[in-house]
């Protein structure tokens, strides 16, 4: 009867251990954030390195509120064909976000199913979804893939947390 209950407890221990590593699906419900109606006065151009650049473009991204993960605002700008960059606006303090993820994301649409809409994101959600090439196109960087990114947006920072290849396309 020992030996029973105490193999017991080991397949319950490490069913348990298995069952709180398995990754969490990529829906937006399951990165819930809590959306603030607070808004910054103003960009806060001091403590964010590159900001004055876009000063207009995230000047009015901060007037239009919330739209990504709670309390930011996620705001885009073409680079070209095919190309964007984007920024995430703290509109609590102001402080602008440059992941380098967002910079310089590229697309290539060609035979794939993709809808024709390069970032998914929710107000009150952490997810971002990026259907392209994500982040800047240097040269001699390792071969880019095109595909879905998934990203958690977490302490001001993606985080990557699955990637699922676009065969249809060529990756650049």
């Amino acid at each position: 009867m020992k030996r029973l209950t105490l193999v017991l407890l080991t397949v319950a221990f490490f069913a348990a251990i298995v069952t709180g590593q398995r990754p969490r699906s990529t829906e937006f419900r399951n990165y819930p954030a809590a959306v603030e109606k607070t808004t910054a006065k103003s960009i806060d151009f001091k403590r964010s390195p590159g900001a004055s650049t876009y000063r207009t473009r995230l000047r009015n991204a901060l007037k239009e509120g919330v739209n990504f993960a709670g309390r930011y605002i996620l705001t885009g700008w073409g680079c070209g064909t095919g190309c964007s960059h984007s920024a995430v606006i703290d509109a609590r303090t102001g402080r602008v976000y440059f992941p380098d993820e967002l910079m310089g994301v590229s697309v290539w649409f060609g035979e794939s199913d993709y809808d024709n809409e390069t970032y998914k994101f929710r107000k009150n959600s952490r997810l971002l979804i990026i259907h392209g090439t994500p982040g800047p196109d240097i040269e001699n960087a390792p071969q880019r893939k095109q595909g879905t990114y998934y990203y958690e947006w977490r302490a001001n920072r993606l985080r990557l947390i699955k990637f699922v290849p676009d065969k249809s396309t060529p990756n650049v």
